[in-house]
């Protein structure tokens, strides 16, 4: 009878070992999945907003001029969204901070340039991790250049 006790407990003591060993391992490896999963996932929400805006700059663009549009938008994060220009093609442009203390740039192509907080001269703004309800996109003449203005409400 003594014999069977101690075999189950040595039984009991290696699936303990094994059970820890494979924490050991596995755990980090976890932690570092779900931590990749949030970066793809930030940087596919800042993607998705930047495509957001640029469908409706886009509208706006190609309407008549005078157009002006209200639209709700979602910020999943805080950011700051950035008008950017290069070979001739226009951006609109945001990092985000990895876990690993890396950023990505996100950009996005527009059709034309891009202004915000209705100033023909501000070509960045800051925007926080909320819904912004009246976002009004409009176009603004300025000596001889047209740009679409986003002004977050």
């Amino acid at each position: 009878m003594n014999d069977i006790g101690q075999l189950s407990l040595e039984y009991l003591f290696i699936f303990m070992i094994l059970l820890i060993i494979f924490s050991l391992i596995s755990i980090p490896l976890l932690t570092e999945s779900i931590e990749n999963t949030e970066d793809v996932s930030d940087v596919v929400k800042t993607e998705n907003m930047l495509n957001q805006l640029s469908s409706h700059i886009k509208y706006v663009y190609y309407s008549d001029e005078g157009t002006r549009i209200v639209k709700s938008i979602h910020v999943p994060r805080d950011m700051r969204i950035e008008y950017k220009s290069s070979s001739g093609r226009h951006y609109l442009s945001t990092k985000v901070n990895l876990n690993d203390n890396t950023t990505r740039n996100v950009m996005v192509e527009v059709p034309c340039k891009v202004t915000f907080k209705n100033n023909p001269n501000y070509y960045y703004t800051n925007v926080y991790n909320r819904w912004y309800y009246n976002t009004e996109f409009k176009w603004i003449n300025n000596n001889k250049t047209s740009n679409v203005d986003i002004n977050f409400k």
